[in-house]
């Protein structure tokens, strides 16, 4: 996915309230997106990707004030777990679960849920 891409979804999303593009450097072949989005109900994400033609390195952190709410990551340091380097941190849990690659687009769908079941 590309960085326009990723900024497309983001900036048409319905819970995104505002878009920080904090960096964004496209040098072919390799891109790298950091960002933070306000969303609905004081909740912010904080996005960061590169990607190039045989790697892709991402970070969705979705926090509530100064509480982490989830973390969705491929740091390779996380061997044990299935997905690996798949995985996602929730709240103050010490050790990350598995989770298949994501996109910015299942995250958003993600956060719509957890917001939908959160009146």
């Amino acid at each position: 996915m590309t960085i326009s891409k990723i900024v497309s979804a983001l900036s048409s999303s319905e819970i995104v309230l505002e878009l920080k593009v904090l960096k964004a450097i496209v040098e072919p072949p390799v891109q790298v997106l950091k960002a933070r989005a306000t969303l609905k109900d004081g909740y912010l994400l904080e996005i960061s990707e590169s990607v190039g033609p045989d790697f892709r390195r991402y970070s969705y952190h979705l926090q509530k004030e100064d509480a982490m709410i989830k973390r969705w990551d491929n740091s390779p340091h996380w061997k044990n777990l299935k997905t690996f380097p798949y995985h996602i941190h929730k709240g103050n849990e010490a050790e990350p679960r598995e989770s298949p690659e994501v996109f910015i687009e299942d995250v958003l769908r993600e956060v719509k849920k957890l917001l939908s079941s959160n009146p």
